[in-house]
C-alpha cells in the first residue's frame, strides 16, 4: 500500500490549457486521498488575451472583466474536476506567472503543488524558461508534474 503524505494544502496553478482538466483530476485525487484543500490559482499575464474576451470593452473595464472571467473559468474547472467533498479556494492574480504563483506559495504554504509540464505559453518557455521548471527548482514543497497529454 502506498502511503500519501499529509497534503492538506494543494496548490493547482491553472492556465486553462488543453491539459488543465487532467492536471486538476490529479490534484483532486491527492485532495480526496489526504483530505486536503485545493487552491486553484490563475495568473492573468495579459488581460487582452483572447481567453478573457475583453477586446470590445473600454480600457478601464478590461482588467476587472478579465479577472471576472478568470474566476468564472476557475469555478468551472473546480466544478468539472473536483468532487463536491473537496474544499476549494480560488485565487486570481495579475502579472508574471511564476512570480505570482511564487507569491501564492508564500501566502498559503502548500504541502504539494500539482501542475502540467506545458501550458498556454507556446514557444516562450524555450526563450525564458518554463514556469513549471522554475517552480520545481525554487519551491520548498513537493511538486507533482503531469506530462503533456498527446
Amino acid at each position: 500500500m502506498v502511503t500519501v503524505g499529509r497534503f492538506e494544502r494543494i496548490l493547482l496553478p491553472v492556465d486553462f490549457s488543453s491539459d488543465c482538466d487532467v492536471v486538476a483530476h490529479h490534484a483532486a485525487w491527492f485532495a480526496t486521498t489526504a483530505g486536503g484543500t485545493v487552491h486553484l490559482v490563475h495568473v492573468i499575464v495579459n488581460p487582452l488575451d483572447d481567453l478573457y474576451q475583453t477586446h470590445a470593452l473600454p480600457p478601464l473595464q478590461v482588467v476587472d472583466a478579465a479577472e471576472a472571467k478568470a474566476f468564472s473559468l476557475l469555478r468551472a474547472v473546480a466544478e468539472r474536476c473536483l468532487p463536491a467533498t473537496v474544499t476549494r479556494v480560488l485565487h486570481v492574480r495579475h502579472g508574471d506567472a511564476y512570480e505570482k504563483i511564487r507569491a501564492v506559495v508564500q501566502e498559503i504554504e502548500p504541502d504539494l503543488i500539482v501542475l502540467s509540464t506545458h501550458g498556454r505559453g507556446g514557444i516562450a518557455h524555450l526563450l525564458i524558461g518554463s514556469v513549471a521548471e522554475k517552480i520545481v527548482r525554487h519551491t520548498p514543497c513537493p511538486v507533482f508534474i503531469v506530462p503533456r497529454q498527446r
